[in-house]
């Protein structure tokens, strides 16, 4: 990305900023960014990576339409790049806008609360080359900075907590990560019990998202499936 794209890509989301009457310290407040790095952005001094650019666009009531032009700016011109799929550029824009989310997790740690090391061990072993594994984690690792400014609710059951995953090592570093987020006021981690039998799985992992003016949202990792209708999201709601 050349320092054009910079400039270019800085100063459009100066004027989504600017349209909304935003001051750039309290866009930064809001993004869990320095006032600088807002600054340096939208005067082209330094580049934005793919969530950064998704997030501020989410903070500034940017439209799907808009964002995939601004994502398009990120990418370096005549190369494949590993950038991201619609679907994570999607449950990006929804972890940026909800209020607040509830999530459960029957099988892994989920991937806003993972360290590097166990986020690579799992994506590692699904088989993608070494570029596309080092791209999604460290794109998981980026996620994690909109875990800044509002409620998360992560309920992950107590098999999650057994399954070793890379050796001890590995594990006891991801325990700590648990303990250390836990003590965090808008964070709440709860752990389902297996005493609870059959009754503790649930329907497999999803996610809640809440909204202060709009109804809520269900999104369904495994299939890539959103679901916004009352009677479908209440059965989610009542887990």
């Amino acid at each position: 990305m050349g320092v054009g794209q910079f400039r270019e890509l800085g100063n459009e989301l100066r004027q989504f900023r600017e349209g909304l009457g935003i001051p750039g310290y309290v866009l930064a407040e809001r993004l869990g960014w320095s006032a600088t790095k807002v600054s340096r952005i939208e005067n082209g001094l330094t580049s934005a990576s793919e969530i950064d650019v998704l997030r501020y666009a989410a903070h500034c009531g940017v439209g799907a339409e808009s964002i995939d032009g601004l994502l398009e700016m990120c990418r370096e011109p005549g190369t494949a790049g590993y950038w991201m799929s619609n679907r994570l550029s999607t449950l990006i824009l929804h972890e940026t806008t909800a209020a607040s989310s509830a999530s459960y997790d029957p099988l892994v740690i989920p991937g806003l609360l993972q360290t590097h090391e166990y986020a690579t061990e799992l994506i590692t072993a699904t088989g993608l080359e070494d570029g596309l594994v080092e791209y999604f984690v460290d794109t998981r690792m980026e996620r994690q900075c909109g875990l800044h400014g509002r409620p998360f609710e992560f309920y992950i059951h107590e098999q999650v907590l057994r399954l070793p995953v890379g050796g001890n090592t590995l594990m006891n570093e991801q325990l700590l990560k648990l303990v250390l987020l836990a003590e965090q006021s808008h964070l709440t981690i709860r752990v389902v019990p297996m005493a609870m039998g059959a009754r503790s799985m649930f329907e497999g992992e999803f996610v809640v998202f809440s909204y202060v003016d709009r109804r809520p949202l269900v999104y369904l990792p495994s299939v890539g499936l959103y679901l916004d209708e009352p009677g479908q999201v209440s059965n989610y709601q009542e887990n």
